[in-house]
């Protein structure tokens, strides 16, 4: 457990119990007195201490705290204006009291009174208008994307950390799969409306990865926008993170080919949504929607195209066809090594053009309703190179274009 959840508790605790009782009273004393500790015990783990509130998250660093989901505390402070906590050292007994007066005036204010700034060494409160290491303010924006950006990095890692994992052992770890999936849904609330914060491509090894958190944001975005239950949008994301997992068995030379495939490097190439479905098959509970959408990601909606092939058509998976209408979206409007990126009217053009086709008609307009009402970014990864199953996958890249330089024509598989 992070050290700075009990304190977050502690603090929570000791702001009802001030509530409740006069300045004076013994159980305050004892209530800051058990908080402070608490602190004292945080920074000394890992300082200094930041703490935003976003929705029904408590983001610690750069991380959600899964401990913290819908904390009633985290709620009530970000109602009452405070996004942001941030804490250097371990501060005195006066700073510390001020900090808890501030946090109580806060708390008991009409709602959208504005507060005063606090100005406490090394503590700072409210807002996400913070000051930077040297003095200046930074807007809400930027702190926002800061803290969006550094969520996206920690979980392109862990995505491309479980792909190493699935090619390496064909084991899928689940339970790192769903806390990629909470990340990547904190960083699409913002202030009450949805963001969707893609990934753009730096290097040819980062497609798998910013793919794959790409489309399970949009998926997510997607399912929300059509209705959809909490439980159902995370298992929605969660397959559409893994739709592609069967390309982990695909060789590394047709994965990467950026011209046009052979017939038998087209058949090994689509073989990726069978294995894909067997990987996931084969784990046991909790893979079932992830195995059917890897298997019918690509087929189209009217039956007559896509793969794998069935001797008798049949309806897909409504998840399929969700995840279906955004993997084409992502697919053409990101940057890849041999071809620039769609514009997004010419991709929302495309997606219309193959309503009732290719994909679900309905889910077309859906999407389209999303794309409208949310704010899109794009985030540039941070590139680090490793020794894993995406590095292999980029030392195939850069061999494949460099022996055959001339064989650029675009591809989307």
């Amino acid at each position: 457990m992070n050290p700075a959840i009990p304190f977050l508790i502690s603090l929570g605790q000791t702001l009802a119990t001030m509530s409740l009782y006069q300045p004076g009273h013994p159980a305050r004393a004892s209530a800051r007195a058990r908080t402070l500790a608490a602190l004292d015990h945080t920074l000394k783990a890992s300082a200094p201490l930041r703490v935003s509130f976003l929705d029904q998250d408590v983001i610690i660093g750069h991380a959600a705290s899964p401990e913290l989901v819908g904390w009633d505390w985290g709620a009530k402070l970000l109602q009452a204006g405070v996004q942001r906590l941030e804490i250097d050292t371990r501060p005195t007994d006066e700073a510390f009291d001020q900090l808890l007066d501030a946090l109580v005036v806060r708390l008991s204010a009409p709602a959208g009174a504005a507060s005063a700034p606090l100005a406490i060494p090394g503590i700072r409160l409210g807002g996400m208008k913070v000051m930077d290491g040297h003095g200046q303010a930074v807007s809400t924006v930027d702190v926002a994307d800061a803290v969006t950006a550094a969520m996206l990095n920690a979980e392109t890692d862990a995505v491309r950390w479980i792909h190493d994992q699935v090619a390496r052992r064909d084991i899928v770890p689940i339970a790192e799969v769903e806390a990629v999936i909470h990340g990547l849904a904190v960083a699409m609330q913002r202030d009450q409306h949805v963001v969707l914060p893609l990934l753009a491509l730096k290097s040819v090894d980062q497609y798998t990865t910013t793919h794959s958190c790409n489309v399970a944001m949009l998926a997510m975005g997607l399912a929300e926008e059509v209705g959809l239950g909490s439980d159902d949008v995370r298992a929605i994301g969660t397959a559409a993170l893994l739709h592609d997992i069967g390309k982990v068995r695909v060789s590394l030379e047709v994965l990467v080919k950026p011209g046009k495939l052979t017939d038998a490097e087209r058949a090994e190439m689509q073989r990726h949504t069978v294995e894909g479905a067997r990987i996931l098959s084969t784990r046991g509970r909790g893979h079932a929607l992830a195995a059917i959408v890897a298997y019918e990601h690509h087929l189209w909606e009217n039956g007559e195209g896509g793969y794998p092939h069935f001797a008798f058509p049949r309806p897909c998976h409504y998840a399929s066809r969700l995840v279906h209408v955004c993997d084409i979206y992502d697919a053409l409007s990101t940057d890849r090594p041999y071809r620039a990126a769609w514009p997004r009217e010419r991709t929302l053009t495309m997606l219309q053009n193959q309503a009732g086709i290719e994909v679900d008609p309905e889910l077309v307009e859906a999407f389209l309703r999303l794309v409208a009402r949310a704010e899109q970014e794009r985030t540039p990864l941070v590139d680090q190179p490793q020794d894993d199953w995406t590095a292999a996958v980029a030392r195939a890249a850069a061999a494949y274009m460099t022996s055959d330089p001339g064989a650029l024509a675009p591809s989307v598989a």
